[in-house]
């Protein structure tokens, strides 16, 4: 199994090579936890892994049947996945995971990966706004805290939105510093989020965007935040929502209100 210890530190001898932290690279080593992970997605035929390093994680997605397209920055370790992974089921694409187009309207997709934690927000962001039928990472947990968080919580913002209208999202397992090498100094989870059925067909850039505009001054009354539509006082009488009411205290459904009748 890719995803110990023994496997990590020999690949990496053999390479010549350290973790490097400016990537954000902290292999998995437990194994087992990442397997157990694994067992519980419910992928796409194909699959794109953000960050797929070693392979830990991709020897395991590839043990599924599906077709893996690995996004991977250092290209050390993507010539290493290419050699020591020869799947025809596999390619290995050198690239900035942030400059990535997710995006495929022809057939469902599924993301899976262990984001470099220095990019978490913009990462998400960019593969949510994409509706992958389902997305898997590995983050840290104050990360993590923001597809869950509630009104007035203050990790609650334009992520949390999206994903809660959007997506069923759990936590599916907790990774703690030693289920790494080398070991970060935060607590990690994994996190799944599967598509709903019936989620909005709004425009998620547009919508991740008014969303943004509306929390961009969180203590603001939503009257203030509203002031370039014409039609945002019939817009809140309609809906039942007072113009002195702050965005933060918004659900996620007043949010797609307020969306799609301005």
């Amino acid at each position: 199994m890719r995803a110990s210890i023994a496997f990590v530190k020999i690949a990496l001898n053999d390479l010549n090579a350290s973790p490097n932290r400016a990537l954000g690279q902290n292999f998995c080593i437990d194994g087992q936890r990442l397997s157990d992970c694994v067992q519980k997605m419910k992928l796409a035929q194909n699959v794109i892994e953000i960050g797929p390093g070693l392979g830990g994680l991709t020897e395991l997605l590839l043990e599924k049947g599906v077709t893996v397209t690995a996004v991977e920055k250092d290209a050390v370790m993507a010539a290493y996945l290419t050699e020591t992974l020869p799947d025809p089921k596999l390619s290995v694409q050198t690239c900035d995971a942030l400059k990535f187009c997710y995006r495929d309207e022809k057939q469902p997709f599924s993301v899976v990966g262990n984001l470099p934690y220095y990019i978490t927000t913009p990462l998400c962001t960019a593969i949510l706004k994409a509706l992958p039928a389902s997305f898997y990472c590995m983050v840290q947990k104050e990360a993590a805290d923001r597809f869950f968080a509630a009104p007035k919580d203050g990790n609650y913002g334009p992520l949390s939105i999206l994903t809660q209208l959007y997506y069923d999202a759990e936590t599916l397992e907790a990774f703690p510093p030693d289920c790494f090498y080398p070991s970060p100094d935060v607590q990690s989870v994994f996190v799944g989020m599967t598509k709903k059925p019936d989620a909005p067909n709004a425009d998620p850039n547009a919508f991740f965007a008014f969303c943004t505009q509306l929390l961009s001054m969180r203590r603001k009354t939503i009257k203030n935040n509203l002031k370039q539509y014409p039609n945002a006082a019939d817009v809140l009488e309609t809906l039942g929502i007072s113009p002195e009411t702050r965005a933060e205290t918004l659900l996620p459904q007043d949010f797609l209100a307020l969306f799609r009748l301005l």
